[in-house]
């Protein structure tokens, strides 16, 4: 089975144009095979990179508040028709979506993780369970009810945002549900995917698919300053994400990438055979693991 990881810079804080830029790297690799396909953490609308460029802490600012509200605008719920045609182009192709989301529920904005089924069936989301230092100024926590897997020709697949990846016991739980493939969504850098990406392959003999994306000053060039006051800000700085995106094998091996500093589609067969063989001298959900001592429960 191929797998993609789709790595493109956001059309920043434009859900509809990121979309439209996104759904065009999917139909090419539709036309080469692929059945699952993964992007970067909250591609759709954009990494809230400004946080830590702008004293994103700064209480009661008025320049944050727009930023957030335009943040929140271009946010995603589960009936917003961007999801619908994604869940069209599944049914039809019969391939799987899984990629990263701003989602917002009231006045409120949640790291998440989309998953779409082969047949179009929004499989719901996973929101990040703790956002990562300055994220915590814009990111709601999330919680465990996404923590699940489903399944792919292949083997379950399951996932993960960002640092929740060096978390145990979120990949634990998921390793303990039988999963074969790993997808790690991160917001764009090799520092943060290359190490931990070969690790987790490793200690999970699994198949580990690290989607990043990558962002440039020039991503905020069509932004109004009215909407967004960082704008200039932003823009002095040449790349702020490198990308990164790497499919590493069950044996910790790299398998395709890494990409960086461009856009594209990225992507390698995988054979859950691969899988099976590797846990044959360590899996450690199953006869490597001591249940009778420990216990992991997911409330």
């Amino acid at each position: 089975m191929k797998v993609a990881v789709v790595q493109i810079a956001p059309v920043f804080l434009d859900k509809t144009a990121t979309w439209q830029k996104l759904k065009t790297y999917i139909l090419d690799g539709v036309k080469q095979g692929v059945k699952i396909f993964t992007w970067g953490e909250t591609l759709l609308p954009g990494y809230p990179q400004w946080l830590s460029e702008t004293n994103g802490a700064s209480f009661d600012d008025e320049n944050q508040k727009l930023a957030y509200n335009k943040y929140w605008q271009e946010s995603l719920t589960l009936d917003d028709p961007i999801v619908k045609e994604m869940q069209a182009i599944c049914k039809e192709h019969e391939v799987m979506l899984i990629g990263g989301i701003s989602e917002r529920k009231s006045g409120s904005v949640y790291c998440s993780a989309l998953k779409i089924d082969f047949d179009g069936t929004v499989l719901g989301t996973h929101k990040k369970i703790k956002p990562t230092y300055e994220e915590r100024l814009i990111w709601a926590d999330g919680d465990g009810k996404g923590l699940k897997v489903h399944p792919t020709p292949e083997g379950k697949i399951g996932v993960l945002n960002c640092w929740e990846n060096w978390i145990p016991y979120p990949r634990a739980y998921l390793h303990s549900l039988e999963e074969f493939i790993h997808v790690s969504l991160w917001p764009g850098s090799l520092g943060l995917t290359e190490q931990i990406s070969k690790f987790i392959a490793k200690e999970g003999r699994y198949y580990v698919i690290a989607a990043s994306a990558i962002l440039r000053g020039e991503d905020f060039a069509h932004l109004d300053t009215e909407e967004f006051p960082f704008k200039e800000q932003m823009m002095k700085k040449d790349v702020h994400k490198n990308g990164g995106s790497l499919i590493v094998s069950p044996k910790g091996e790299v398998i395709a990438g890494p990409l960086l500093n461009e856009e594209g589609l990225l992507t390698a067969d995988i054979n859950m055979d691969l899988v099976i063989q590797e846990r044959q001298n360590f899996d450690y959900s199953g006869h490597y693991s001591r249940d009778d001592i420990f216990e992991l429960v997911k409330n």
